[in-house]
């Protein structure tokens, strides 16, 4: 099984530092699903619906193997946005079990 990386910088003294978890990837379950499997708070406030748009993840440019972009994002993303590989979590998927893919975090 492959994992699912979340990175987040933090920024500390002078030079920001990356925190981050890894989980297994379950092609059954978003990304949001997967950062609460870790108690990881990337800002969903309406329940993963796409209704608010506050989970923000970002994918890196070209990142392959997971869902096409939804109405939903487009909705609450820019096209500028999605070119540079953000998305919402709870409108992101795995295409599959063997996913193995960093996801950066916005700066808490």
């Amino acid at each position: 099984m492959q994992m699912i990386k979340f990175i987040r910088k933090v920024p500390r003294s002078n030079e920001p530092t990356q925190e981050h978890v890894t989980v297994p990837c379950y092609r059954t379950l978003n990304i949001l699903a997967h950062a609460q499997m870790e108690e990881l708070d990337i800002g969903s406030l309406c329940g993963g619906h796409g209704i608010c748009g506050g989970d923000r993840i970002q994918l890196p440019v070209g990142a392959q193997g997971t869902s096409p972009v939804t109405e939903k994002e487009r909705e609450h993303l820019s096209r500028e946005e999605i070119q540079e590989g953000w998305r919402l979590g709870c409108q992101c998927w795995p295409e599959s079990d063997d996913l193995d893919i960093s996801i950066f975090l916005p700066i808490a």
